[in-house]
C-alpha cells in the first residue's frame, strides 16, 4: 500500500544521503511517492524519455505539447505519456 510504499522510499532516501547510489523501478507510485524522488529517468520502448529532476518533468512535458490534466498527479500523467497503446495501429501510431 501507499503508507508502506512511502516508508521503503524514506528508507532509500536515508541511504542516498549517506552517499549510496539507489536506483529504484516504480510502478504506479502515488503522487506522495512520486514526489519524493529527485531524478527521474522515463524509459519508453527502451528509449528515454525524460532524464532529470523530478519536479521538472511536468514543464518538460507540457513545452514538448503535453500537458498535464487538472487532478492527475505528476506520476500518472508521465505514465499516461510516455505509455504506448497496443489496442490497434492506430492507437500504437498515435501514442
Amino acid at each position: 500500500d501507499s503508507f508502506q510504499a512511502e516508508k521503503v522510499v524514506e528508507s532509500l532516501q536515508v541511504l542516498a544521503s549517506e552517499g549510496k547510489t539507489v536506483v529504484c523501478v516504480i510502478h504506479q507510485p502515488s503522487g506522495t511517492v512520486f514526489n519524493m524522488f529527485e531524478d527521474l529517468l522515463l524509459l519508453s520502448e527502451g528509449k528515454m524519455q525524460y532524464f532529470g529532476p523530478t519536479a521538472d518533468v511536468v514543464n518538460y512535458f507540457t513545452r514538448k505539447g503535453w500537458k498535464c490534466p487538472k487532478g492527475i498527479n505528476a506520476g500518472e500523467f508521465c505514465l499516461n505519456t510516455v505509455s504506448v497503446n497496443y489496442e490497434s495501429s492506430e492507437t500504437e501510431q498515435d501514442s
